[in-house]
């Protein structure tokens, strides 16, 4: 993996990482949710690198170290896609491949509805799609999150009790979930930026943008994801007229950050048989 930066059309400084080992094979936009480090993608770029090459970024703004907090509108989500279409002309990607993981599943169907000419297949693994007012599509972890940040979001004080909280309660490491998901919890300055997008990122009506796709698309959901539940996706891929569903009944949240697992192979043969 390469890791650049560039400024986005904002100004703002974001990290990119990148596999380009032939310009003549097709490129995979992969969208990590917010707050993770690109190299949480390495088992993705491991996987795919040998066919494809591959680009992902850190969601902008919330990991820099600054104190000064930035105004709530530079977390909106039109900009997460401006940073997506800035990346890719970085790269000076024509067309590609769409896969969006988790928060990374609601800016794919923004970035698909936005400039649907950008992208040939779009893949909606383990989508977070904030649906909070249908009871059958959300999980209590899903409601609890959405107590915390919202909390956290509301002032500085509520975001330093937030903070706390979420360090006194925190237990030992689950070693079935990938190192580094936490990140956005361990400073106080990441916590409220990572609650300013997430407010942002839940305005957004997701089964809207579904209707909009005309892609051919992929929705991946399993039994055991305490997260995004199988209803959820159910519902976001009801709406996709050209689309199909996966369910795995052992899949947790976390296969498309593990080495070689089934959520990488099913995204895989997926491509192989829907490539342009």
């Amino acid at each position: 993996m390469n890791v650049e930066s560039i400024k986005t059309s904002d100004n703002h400084s974001l990290k990119y990482a990148y596999v380009k080992n032939d310009a003549s094979k097709p490129w995979i936009v992969f969208i990590i949710p917010f707050a993770l480090k690109t190299d949480l993608a390495k088992p993705f770029f491991d996987f795919f690198s040998s066919h494809y090459n591959i680009v992902t970024w850190e969601s902008r703004l919330i990991l820099d170290d600054a104190n000064e907090k930035p105004e709530h509108e530079f977390f909106n989500v039109e900009h997460h896609v401006q940073d997506l279409l800035d990346v890719m002309n970085a790269l000076e990607i024509k067309q590609a491949h769409l896969v969006g993981y988790c928060s990374g599943a609601g800016i794919a169907l923004c970035a698909i509805n936005r400039a649907p000419d950008r992208f040939e297949n779009l893949v909606l693994a383990h989508g977070e799609y904030t649906l909070l007012n249908e009871s059958s599509c959300t999980t209590q972890f899903a409601l609890d999150m959405d107590g915390l940040l919202s909390l956290a979001a509301s002032s500085e004080t509520r975001a330093k009790l937030v903070f706390d909280k979420i360090q006194s309660e925190r237990m030992e490491t689950d070693p079935n979930r990938p190192d580094g998901l936490d990140l956005p919890f361990s400073k106080l300055n990441y916590l409220t930026k990572y609650a300013d997008t997430y407010t942002a990122y839940k305005s957004e009506d997701f089964t809207q943008l579904a209707k909009q796709v005309g892609h051919k698309t992929l929705v991946l959901t399993g039994e055991r994801d305490i997260q995004a539940n199988v209803s959820s996706s159910q519902r976001i891929q009801n709406l996709i007229e050209s689309s199909e569903i996966y369910v795995d009944p052992v899949g947790d949240h976390y296969g498309v950050l593990r080495p070689n697992s089934k959520t990488l192979v099913k995204i895989w043969n997926y491509l192989c048989v829907h490539k342009s």
